[in-house]
């Protein structure tokens, strides 16, 4: 139950911004216009050297148990009486 609670309070304002910002609406009334901009000089960018983990892959042959499961539907009403 205190785990319960802990999710509520984390996920309530989540849904509430959510939903708050899934039903704005906004319509452009200006159109805007970017500004002029001079650039001088020779752009450096960054480098970086990445390594990623080394990723096996493969395959295996598993055996998995299946549970089965029994559906008992409730009968129509409707159809009883005809």
């Amino acid at each position: 139950m205190k785990n319960c609670t802990k999710y509520s309070i984390i996920a309530l304002p989540i849904l509430l911004s959510a939903a708050a910002l899934t039903s704005c609406d906004v319509d452009k009334v200006k159109d805007g216009e970017m500004p002029e901009v001079k650039v001088e000089g020779e752009a450096k960018l960054p480098e970086y050297d990445v390594d990623g983990p080394e990723v096996k892959v493969g395959k295996k042959k598993v055996e998995v148990e299946v549970p089965t499961v029994d559906i008992q539907a409730p009968k129509d009403e409707k159809n009883e009486d005809d």
